[in-house]
């Protein structure tokens, strides 16, 4: 049976079609290992919660089913079934470089810590030598949560709806190269590629002043 037509007022389309997410509204919890804290601890001006602020841009990643073709059940019918999920396996993260390069200092270390560099002057050599740290020391849950523009409205005691992702087991695991030029200048950007086994989504409902970073 056919499916009557329904009547929308205006009102009714802008509810339902304006009221839409916005891209630009999330925070990154970047959690950096304490092995990885202590590389670091030298850079005393290191503020790892301006870091995760200075996050410009998240790919967040997606996921797919792995199926299979099923010939036999049915005569001339070919369905398929999924018997596994399959989870991207990078999240991409772009940082704006401060005055002092903390972001890229943080990244440059934390990959040396990983591939077992502890002396840079040593490492100068063609003749050296590398030994890959244990991956419990320098893997970490990161968290992206994505919120909207009203989430930090007046009404703060009130609990809203945002979307929590956690990645499992991140790391670093490349860094774009960074171009620089005499032309002219834009704000210096760091591409990190981070690896993890997987991400979970959670819808929370929190209130808008405990939506902070750490």
């Amino acid at each position: 049976m056919a499916r009557a037509l329904t009547n929308l007022s205006v009102s009714k389309i802008k509810s339902r079609l304006l009221n839409v997410s916005q891209s630009s509204q999330y925070v990154l919890t970047l959690s950096v290992p304490a092995a990885v804290r202590s590389k670091v601890a030298d850079l005393n001006d290191l503020d790892f919660e301006n870091i995760s602020l200075s996050c410009s841009d998240a790919n967040l990643p997606g996921s797919s089913l792995a199926t299979v073709d099923v010939t036999n059940d049915y005569q001339g019918v070919t369905e398929k079934m999924a018997y596994r999920r399959i989870y991207d396996d990078v999240l991409g993260l772009t940082f704006y470089v401060d005055r002092n390069y903390n972001v890229i200092k943080l990244f440059e270390r934390w990959i040396d810590y990983i591939s077992g560099i502890t002396d840079t002057e040593k490492y100068k050599s063609p003749f050296t030598n590398q030994r890959v740290r244990y991956p419990k020391t320098y893997k970490n849950d990161i968290f992206v949560t994505k919120f909207e523009r009203d989430h930090h409205s007046n009404q703060s005691s009130l609990k809203k709806n945002v979307l929590d992702y956690t990645f499992v087991q991140a790391f670093p695991r490349d860094i774009t190269a960074i171009p620089v030029s005499y032309e002219s200048s834009t704000v210096l950007k760091c591409n990190v590629s981070f690896s993890f086994i997987r991400y979970v989504v959670e819808q929370k409902e929190i209130k808008s002043n405990d939506l902070v970073p750490f």
